[in-house]
């Protein structure tokens, strides 16, 4: 089964979380791999990286800004922009909703969860980072894998290209 990582790391960076999607055919499941030192991040996307089917990791790079180049060297990185970072957190409340996707137990997700508050982001929506009472890295890396994982199931559909 293929999976896809997202990375975070807290306001503060302080702490970072590295979230596992997997799943398909519409019913889809995303936990923290990780939530510890960010000076361990990169070691720890890349053993997940090597021992998973993954498709790759997925991060916001300015919270992430401190270790992007370690992280494109030991990892195929998907570094999203703004509108990807509104497209994740639109998904991920979306697929909340119907209950299509089932989340892990760990506690800094579920603290996470119940601090969640939307911030402005153009038209969409992003979860806020900063004015809130808990880190919102588990939630966001979350939302990221979810994304990477959805954003990259017909890659491996057969298909036929035109050149």
């Amino acid at each position: 089964m293929t999976v896809a990582i997202g990375l975070e790391l807290s306001a503060d960076t302080d702490m970072a979380s590295i979230a596992v999607a997997g799943g398909g055919a519409g019913r889809w499941q995303a936990d923290l791999a990780f939530y510890g030192s960010p000076d361990d991040a990169v070691a720890e996307c890349s053993r997940l990286y090597v021992e998973l089917d993954s498709c790759g990791v997925f991060a916001d790079p300015m919270p992430c800004a401190g270790v992007l180049d370690a992280l494109r060297a030991a990892v195929w990185l998907h570094e999203l922009s703004p509108e990807d970072v509104a497209a994740s957190a639109w998904q991920f409340v979306t697929e909340v909703r119907a209950r299509r996707v089932k989340l892990g137990g760990h506690a800094a997700l579920k603290e996470s969860m119940r601090a969640a508050v939307p911030r402005p982001l153009a038209l969409r929506f992003a979860f806020e980072r900063r004015r809130v009472t808990a880190d919102m890295s588990p939630l966001n890396a979350s939302a990221f894998a979810l994304w990477g994982l959805r954003k990259n199931e017909g890659v491996s559909e057969p298909g036929v290209w035109v050149v």
